[in-house]
């Protein structure tokens, strides 16, 4: 089976989220600064997106797509699926918009499209987490759980934005799922979004002046983040969603 050491080791994932071009550029440099690996999850093309590709094996780019109802991903999830991967041609990973997931839908992925791991799963805090495999006539998708997600972080009474302390909930893979606008905003409660969200009519358009003055002080999810870069830095060892899932594939094939 997979070796110990994957199933310990954490990992950095970004839902793109619409945010605009000088956010991505802005979190796409901490990463490429330490040489760090990452997923991102797409859920629109612009220049900044277009420019992740050209940081060779640090970057994956996967799919983020929208299934709600007035999704400008399309109508039916069918034209979802047809349009995220149109963004992100030979994508093999997925995380859903608002993890919307049903059996069907698993089974549709598997059925029409190259996606061969889902990280729709959300396990808040939980130790002992690794992949599994959701077969479907005869074929398997890899889902890996993850652990940790911003906003949701900011929901709970006992938010904790120091890695030490995640890192104690005891043994297991820890996926983390940050938003590049949470992460340039320092969020630490969801008000300094919800401001800007009544700044600007599209995320995308935001500019440096509409939040120049909401960038959250203290700790929050940028600190988290330079730390969990950090970590990985330090380490020398960082994992994109595809090799967790290539390890996992070759693991249980031994």
């Amino acid at each position: 089976m997979i070796g110990k050491a994957v199933l310990d080791r954490v990992a950095i994932t970004l839902d793109v989220d619409w945010a605009p071009d000088f956010v991505i550029d802005a979190v796409a440099r901490l990463l490429v600064e330490r040489r760090v690996r990452a997923t991102w999850f797409v859920t629109h093309w612009s220049e900044a997106v277009g420019r992740l590709p050209g940081y060779g094996d640090l970057f994956e780019l996967g799919i983020h797509p929208n299934f709600l109802a007035r999704s400008t991903h399309g109508e039916t999830p069918d034209a979802v699926l047809r349009h995220c991967l149109e963004l992100v041609p030979g994508a093999t990973s997925m995380r859903t918009h608002s993890l919307v997931q049903s059996t069907p839908l698993l089974a549709q992925v598997l059925r029409d499209t190259p996606i061969t791991t889902d990280v729709s799963l959300f396990m808040p805090r939980t130790p002992f987490l690794r992949p599994h495999d959701f077969w479907w006539r005869g074929r398997a998708l890899v889902r890996v759980p993850y652990f940790w997600e911003d906003d949701c972080e900011m929901q709970r009474g006992d938010a904790c934005w120091r890695l030490a302390e995640l890192l104690r909930v005891g043994e297991g893979l820890k996926v983390f799922d940050f938003h590049p606008l949470h992460v340039y905003l320092n969020s630490a409660r969801p008000d300094e979004y919800a401001l800007l969200k009544s700044r600007v009519g599209t995320l995308s358009e935001t500019t440096p002046a509409d939040v120049a003055d909401i960038v959250h002080e203290g700790e929050g999810t940028k600190t988290l983040f330079l730390e969990t870069v950090e970590h990985l830095a330090s380490a020398g060892k960082s994992l994109r969603i595809r090799d967790i899932s290539e390890h996992w594939r070759d693991g249980d094939a031994a």
